[in-house]
């Protein structure tokens, strides 16, 4: 997706949701901004019938969000079945099934170790730096930073770990960029 086309303040959001990591691509934001506009006009009372595939009306109990969540997983649209899982949990909170759905399916966290040293946490600050100054000229590689300091660049996971070693015990950080 060519975001050079879009209005420059939606380019903008687009580029900074896919940096948060809140979504992996400016397809899955503008797909996500999509079915909240259908959702919003299903639930207003306005929606209307479409020729793109999708229902006329967004699940409203907690058995049709399950079903739908498993429809879009047998169907490979796991994007949407990520969504429907997040806003089923966020809306039925005593619902044990779609609370599962909601953690199995979740976006993946970036590690959840808080750092306890001086050191640890400035090398944490300098990694975020380098992440908020580079990703773009990085996208779709995996990276090896050490303190904010880039130590292998590729498209191949196996290349960068052949190029650092073991990286267990070093405060190496891992990660594709996309």
């Amino acid at each position: 997706m060519n975001l050079n086309e879009l209005p420059r303040d939606l380019a903008q959001f687009v580029q900074q949701e896919i940096a948060q990591g809140t979504y992996q691509s400016a397809e899955e934001v503008i797909s996500a901004a999509l079915r909240l506009l259908r959702e919003h006009k299903a639930w207003s009372g306005n929606s209307q019938s479409t020729t793109s595939g999708y229902p006329d009306a967004l699940p409203r109990t907690a058995e049709e969000v399950v079903e739908a969540i498993t429809k879009a997983l047998a169907s490979g649209h796991h994007a949407l079945a990520r969504q429907l899982a997040t806003d089923g949990a966020k809306q039925y909170p005593d619902h044990d099934e779609l609370q599962k759905y909601g953690r199995i399916l979740a976006p993946p966290t970036a590690g959840k170790s808080i750092p306890t040293t001086p050191e640890a946490r400035a090398a944490l600050k300098a990694n975020n730096a380098w992440l908020k100054a580079h990703w773009q000229a990085y996208r779709g590689n995996w990276i090896a930073l050490q303190a904010g300091h880039l130590l292998h660049a590729s498209p191949s996971f196996d290349d960068v770990v052949a190029h650092v070693g073991d990286v267990r015990g070093r405060d190496i950080l891992l990660t594709k960029i996309n």
